[in-house]
């Protein structure tokens, strides 16, 4: 199968912390990846790496073949991303939310649709500060994939999630 993800040694320090040493690994087209690991073991990190948010110290990362820094934009197209923290403006309501981050692509999914899988139809009118923790990461995924990305980053993606 090809890969999808390919790291060879990536590194990443921030000052004398290292946070992300030298790991390698591949994902094939098709394949359900994950990274384990305590808080701080760069979990996150590497996540920003692969999605071309935070720039690695050393080592080679290709995302569906492209460089993430070189070739953000044409990967952004491709990808969605869910990150460990994230936020919205307290006033946004869920819909808007769903109607900006669509605006941002060519063929961007059906957002009702989205609405009602991730249980959120209700919740349309709703600010995102009124929403619970389970339905502000419920708002966050559908957010990531808004753009019918060919693959998904989904960091801490249980955090506040209801079963």
């Amino acid at each position: 199968m090809v890969p999808v993800v390919e790291v060879v040694d990536l590194r990443k320090r921030y000052g004398k912390v290292v946070a992300v040493d030298r790991i390698s690994f591949t994902v094939r087209q098709g394949e359900i990846f994950g990274i384990v690991g305590p808080n701080g073991a760069g979990k996150s990190t590497t996540v920003e790496c692969l999605a071309g948010l935070r720039e690695k110290d050393s080592g080679t990362v290709s995302v569906l073949g492209l460089d993430p820094l070189r070739e953000g934009r044409k990967l952004r197209e491709r990808i969605g991303v869910q990150l460990q923290e994230a936020a919205l403006p307290d006033d946004i309501k869920v819909w808007e939310a769903l109607d900006l981050y669509a605006s941002f692509y060519r063929s961007p999914a059906d957002w009702e649709r989205l609405l009602e899988q991730w249980g959120l139809a209700q919740k349309r009118d709703t600010r995102f500060e009124n929403l619970s923790g389970g339905q502000k990461q419920r708002l966050f995924i559908s957010l990531a994939l808004v753009n019918e990305p060919e693959l998904v980053f989904l960091d801490e993606i249980t955090t506040g999630l209801d079963p």
